[in-house]
């Protein structure tokens, strides 16, 4: 199973149509955490996103252990990036689709989009 982080799945004037792309790919195999859901909610101010991630990806729970585990990680930088990585490691995720550099060097394998 493949996690993507929400930066994939957001248009992206760099990386929008690439990571389209990796989502078709790996299409049945995605998993996303629930925090996914919500930030693009934030984003775009629509419920219909929710059943968007649903349907690209299964969508994983957030609860308090995961934030737990993501407050003990080092790395990544950003808070957010840790809840992925702890998400992942939670559910034996090796791999992230992302465009996100932070996901290097954590012990993963980053799947990134090629930009344009």
């Amino acid at each position: 199973m493949t996690s993507t982080s929400s930066t994939t799945s957001s248009p992206h004037p760099q990386f929008g149509d690439c990571s389209r792309e990796l989502l078709k790919k790996y299409r049945g195999s995605l998993a996303t955490s629930a925090l996914s859901a919500w930030l693009l909610y934030v984003l775009i101010r629509r419920e219909v996103v929710v059943d968007a991630v649903r349907i690209i990806a299964i969508l994983l729970p957030l609860d308090a252990e995961i934030l737990a585990k993501a407050l003990h990680l080092e790395k990544p930088r950003d808070f957010e990036d840790r809840i992925h990585l702890a998400t992942m490691q939670s559910y034996g995720i090796d791999d992230i689709l992302s465009n996100n550099s932070d996901f290097d060097n954590v012990g993963v394998v980053r799947i990134a989009p090629r930009p344009r």
